[in-house]
């Protein structure tokens, strides 16, 4: 057998990659379908009003909106790119790249919506309760651990570690397809 020949189970698994990778993508092209169809279905005219009110919601909620369709592409040009038998090619490791710097944007965008635009209602028992009524306080739990879920002080850092771990992932596969290109041209 040349060197340079797929072998027939390296060909099989090829395939099953393919099909599955080609499924995988028809599936996320369809959500994005369905997602902007819903958006655009559910979200009424006074919703609408009710974001042009707040300017800078509404321009968050569009942005958050934008980055999760190109998000939901860049994954279906990633299976795209499987199904095209791009495993360990460069173009493969900027898609991977690309989506774990989504990732990270798109925690930053929701750590500033959440900053900004959610304020915290305290209110103050009154002074004179009726008979039999009690005031119990509680307090708010400042941490939490989870899969994609890591909160401190009520800022979430799941995504953000997501995004930093795709992205090291990819970095060492760009890494590993370099040191084998150049083992490949070692004579």
């Amino acid at each position: 057998m040349n060197a340079n020949e797929i072998s027939p189970k390296a060909n099989a698994r090829m395939n099953r990659i393919k099909i599955v990778s080609r499924i995988v993508r028809y599936v996320i092209l369809a959500n994005i379908i369905l997602n902007v169809g819903f958006w655009l279905i559910y979200t009424s005219p006074s919703s609408f009003s009710e974001l042009s009110d707040n300017l800078g919601r509404g321009v968050m909620f569009i942005l958050l909106q934008v980055l999760l369709c190109v998000w939901f592409w860049k994954l279906a040009q990633l299976f795209h790119f499987y199904e095209r038998g791009l495993i360990f090619a460069s173009e493969t490791i900027r898609c991977m790249k690309t989506l774990g710097l989504l990732c990270v944007i798109n925690w930053l965008f929701l750590t500033i919506t959440s900053s900004f635009f959610s304020h915290p209602v305290i209110t103050k028992p009154p002074s004179v309760l009726p008979l039999g009524v009690k005031v119990v306080v509680t307090s708010v739990k400042t941490h939490s651990l989870g899969f994609f879920s890591f909160n401190i002080g009520g800022i979430n850092f799941g995504m953000l570690l997501a995004g930093i771990i795709i992205v090291l992932i990819a970095w060492i596969m760009d890494e590993g397809r370099k040191i084998q290109e150049e083992q490949e041209l070692t004579v």
